[in-house]
C-alpha cells in the first residue's frame, strides 16, 4: 500500500475504513495494521474490527496449512526421494522460485571459505548454468573471507553464510550496505535489471552452513511488475524440508565415501596380512633357502 493510499485510507470514515479491510481479506494481503486504530476500541466498532482481524488470521492459517498440506510436503517427500544431486540442486530452485513467482534464483554451496556457485537460473534471459542440462557455471567463488582475514559483508551472499541472517531487498540500485558491482556489471553486459532480492542461508540440524539460496526479482502474479519479496510462512517450510532433503544427500554421500576409504583400508590391510601369512610360512622360508642356495651354486660355477 502507498503512502498516497495509506493517506486517503486514514482520512476516509471509519465505514470505509472497515471495507477496505475486508476486501484486503478477500485479496490475501490483509494486515492487521488496517485496523489498528480500531482493534484497541471497546465499543461495536470495536469489536467488528477485532472479529475480522481474529477472522483475517484464521484463513490465513488455514490457507497456510492447506499449502503445506498440498504443496510443500509433496514437494518436500519428493526431495527427500531425489537420488541424482543435480537434478536436487535444480529442484530446490525451481521450487522456491515458483513459490515465491521469482524470475531468478542462484544456489551456492558452501566449500571451505567460499560459497561456489553450483545452480543459475534466470526466467527473462532463458538462462540456465549448473545441473543436469544447465551450462557450466562460468563464476568465481565468492570469498567469505578477504585477504587480510576479515569477513566479507559486503557481498550480500557472503553475509548471509557468515551471519545465517536472511537478506531481503526492495531495490538492489538504492541498497546501502552491500556491494552490487557484480550485480550492475552482469546487468550492463545481458541488459537485465536485477531490482528486489531474497537471500536466504541453508543450515543443517547442527547450524553448520551447506550453503546459500539467492532469489531475484519477485513478480507480482497479476501485473508481472517487480515487487519486494514477502515474508512467508510456506518458503520457510520449504527452505527447511528442501534443506534437510539437501543435508540428507551430503551426509549419505560423506558415508558412502567414508565406507568406500574404509574398504580399501580393509583390503589393503587383508592383503599385507595375506603377504604375511605366505611370507611366515614353511614352504615360503624353503623356497627362500633353495633360491638362495640355488644363487650361491651358481656364483660357484
Amino acid at each position: 500500500m502507498s503512502q498516497s493510499q495509506a493517506t486517503v485510507i486514514s482520512s476516509s470514515s471509519p465505514l470505509k475504513r472497515i471495507m477496505h479491510a475486508v476486501r484486503a481479506i478477500e485479496r490475501g494481503d490483509y494486515h492487521s495494521a488496517l485496523l489498528e486504530e480500531f482493534l484497541k476500541e471497546s465499543g461495536e466498532l470495536g469489536q467488528l474490527a477485532q472479529v475480522l482481524d481474529s477472522m483475517a488470521n484464521t484463513i490465513h492459517q488455514r490457507n497456510t496449512q492447506l499449502i503445506l498440506l498440498s504443496k510443500v510436503i509433496p514437494i518436500g517427500v519428493s526431495l527427500a526421494a531425489e537420488k541424482d544431486f543435480n537434478r536436487l540442486l535444480e529442484s530446490l530452485v525451481a521450487e522456491a522460485q515458483a513459490f515465491t513467482h521469482a524470475d531468478a534464483g542462484t544456489l551456492y554451496l558452501v566449500e571451505e571459505d567460499k560459497l561456489r556457485f553450483v545452480i543459475l537460473r534466470n526466467t527473462s534471459l532463458d538462462m540456465t548454468m549448473g545441473g543436469t542440462k544447465g551450462a557450466p557455471v562460468t563464476f568465481d567463488p565468492i570469498r567469505m573471507h578477504n585477504e587480510d582475514g576479515s569477513e566479507n559483508r559486503a557481498n550480500v551472499a557472503s553475509f548471509t553464510a557468515l551471519t545465517r541472517k536472511r537478506i531481503n531487498i526492495s531495490d538492489a540500485y538504492e541498497a546501502e550496505g552491500f556491494d552490487f558491482s557484480g550485480t550492475k556489471a552482469f546487468d550492463k553486459k545481458t541488459g537485465y535489471h536485477s531490482k528486489s532480492f531474497l537471500t536466504l542461508p541453508l543450515t543443517n540440524n547442527e547450524g553448520g552452513m551447506i550453503g546459500v539460496l539467492q532469489l531475484i526479482n519477485a513478480k507480482d502474479p497479476k501485473t508481472g511488475g517487480i515487487v519486494p519479496f514477502k515474508d512467508d510462512d510456506v518458503l520457510d517450510a520449504l527452505i527447511l524440508l528442501a534443506t534437510a532433503a539437501l543435508d540428507g544427500y551430503i551426509r549419505e554421500a560423506a558415508l558412502i565415501h567414508e565406507i568406500a576409504k574404509l574398504k580399501i583400508e580393509v583390503d589393503q590391510a587383508r592383503r599385507q596380512k595375506q603377504v604375511e601369512e605366505i611370507t611366515d610360512s614353511n614352504f615360503f622360508r624353503d623356497l627362500k633357502n633353495r633360491a638362495g642356495e640355488m644363487r650361491t651354486k651358481n656364483k660357484g660355477e
